[in-house]
């Protein structure tokens, strides 16, 4: 990474050659090594501000982003977190009056052949429409109690979602067996 300091080779690039030695070199690194510490969690700072920075609410991301975050946390290293949307269904179809023409479907304010709210749209044969929700829910694996508590998981989890949602959108979290 770009803030990485490689400090027992700056160390050896620093000290001449006629006044080196091993024991002088291996006592200058171990004086240098809070330095080496200290960049290394700037390091792991740096990167993760650099994820968030660049996080948005796309699914893939964000999934990406949460799965990152908490795996370390989950009973079977194999389980993810998935957000599935609640979707509607789409455009309609047809619509239950007959008399109704092809070009009302598309044409909201045609007031001359009815209004195309009068008629309720069908997606399939004998659908009902039912509304949703919520836009999407989040489906978080157990959690290993030993490593974090349940509530903890929960209020991290939520402060994750809440900064990356948009924010006309609502959600659930389904947790799996817990």
């Amino acid at each position: 990474m770009r803030y990485s300091i490689g400090f027992d080779r700056l160390v050896n690039q620093l000290v001449p050659h006629y006044i080196g030695g091993r024991r002088l070199i291996l006592y200058l690194q171990a004086l240098v090594s809070p330095l080496q510490a200290l960049n290394d969690a700037f390091v792991e700072w740096a990167k993760e501000t650099r994820i968030e920075a660049s996080m948005t609410s796309q699914i893939f991301k964000f999934e990406w982003f949460l799965n990152r975050k908490f795996s370390r946390y989950f009973v079977d290293p194999n389980d993810r977190i998935v957000i599935s949307h609640e979707t509607t269904t789409g455009v309609p179809l047809y619509l239950q009056s007959d008399n109704v023409n092809d070009t009302s479907l598309y044409n909201q304010n045609n007031d001359t052949q009815g209004s195309i709210n009068d008629n309720p749209a069908f997606y399939f044969s004998n659908e009902t429409i039912v509304p949703v929700a919520y836009s999407f829910v989040v489906h978080a694996p157990s959690t290993d109690e030993s490593l974090i508590s349940h509530s903890e998981y929960d209020r991290q989890l939520r402060y994750w979602i809440e900064r990356y949602r948009l924010a006309s959108k609502t959600y659930n979290i389904i947790y799996q067996g817990q």
